[in-house]
């Protein structure tokens, strides 16, 4: 849990770190030419940064999932397990 806060922390940052510096190379007094040439590059890095981040949360999704799906069938199996057990414990049981 403290990891997908630290995640959307970490994106909500980058988003406002790219917003900021698009608002200072507009805001920047240059040509039209230089401020767009500023604006892709900027564009550019964001967009690089984005699907590195992407890329790590699909490659931490990967490695997890199979863990955490073991780790749900076997509480499921469980589960499922004591809830026949209680069934069995309620027909064996006289009733009054």
């Amino acid at each position: 849990m403290a990891s997908d806060r630290n995640d959307t922390g970490l994106a909500l940052f980058l988003t406002g770190l790219a917003v900021g510096a698009a608002l200072g190379v507009l805001l920047a007094p240059a040509s039209g030419a230089e401020t767009r040439r500023k604006i892709g590059e900027k564009v550019r890095s964001v967009r690089d940064e984005a699907e590195e981040e992407f890329s790590e949360g699909l490659d931490k999704i990967r490695t997890e999932l199979p863990e955490r799906k073991d780790r749900y069938a076997e509480a499921v199996k469980e589960g499922w397990k004591a809830f026949r057990q209680a069934v069995a414990a309620e027909k064996t049981t006289p009733q009054s």
